[in-house]
């Protein structure tokens, strides 16, 4: 919770700044819970001290730059790296050939899908560089997939705010155990939407 509270407290006081570097953070493919920036901002946009457009702009900028630095790593340290100690982790030289194949044909595919279905997404990122992927057609794909993900998670968070608001959630003094409550029940309730989108991609779209 502390974490949690530590990034909503920094998206409250430092506003788009935050915003960047916590989606730039996440856009490496370090794990964390964004989605509660992305609650901090809506409620500053219910205020009207944080605009929705912005913020989505901001946020997805923030990815993309966490997608190149991921990308340029990938690229100058992440191949070697492979190609040396790959066999101690069962990668062959042949895996890397196979992987590069498949980067250079299919890899604008693979991050856009891995940055929206999100599971995959990490290894996609650092893949990228590593199989050294064409450069332009990765950002490309990958600023595509972040304003689709950043206004997916953007809009839901600002009409959940919107609700609380209805109710005069933040006006009021609350226990601490409604907060938590509230947090972890908005967390399922994204979770939930998340894959009802996903059950629908692999239904109507494969």
């Amino acid at each position: 919770m502390e974490g949690q509270s530590f990034l909503y407290n920094s998206v409250i006081i430092y506003g788009y700044i935050a915003l960047f570097i916590g989606l730039m953070i996440e856009g490496t493919g370090m794990p964390g819970p964004v989605e509660i920036l992305f609650f901090a901002a809506a409620y500053l946009v219910t205020k009207g001290d944080m605009n929705l457009f912005y913020v989505i702009v901001i946020a997805a900028l923030g990815n993309v730059t966490g997608n190149v630095i991921a990308y340029l790593v990938g690229y100058y340290k992440g191949r070697p790296v492979v190609e040396k100690y790959g066999k101690y982790l069962k990668i062959t030289v042949k895996d890397l050939e196979a992987m590069d194949k498949w980067f250079a044909k299919y890899g604008g595919f693979t991050v856009l899908l891995g940055r929206l279905v999100g599971l995959p997404r990490t290894p996609a990122i650092w893949a990228s560089g590593i199989t050294r992927m064409n450069f332009t057609v990765y950002v490309i794909f990958s600023a595509i997939a972040d304003f689709i993900w950043s206004t997916f998670w953007a809009v839901v968070s600002y009409l959940a705010a919107m609700q609380l608001i209805k109710i005069d959630f933040f006006a009021k003094s609350q226990p601490p155990w409604v907060y938590f409550a509230s947090t972890i029940g908005f967390m399922i309730f994204l979770y939930i939407v998340w894959r009802v989108l996903l059950w629908m991609k692999e239904k109507y779209l494969t």
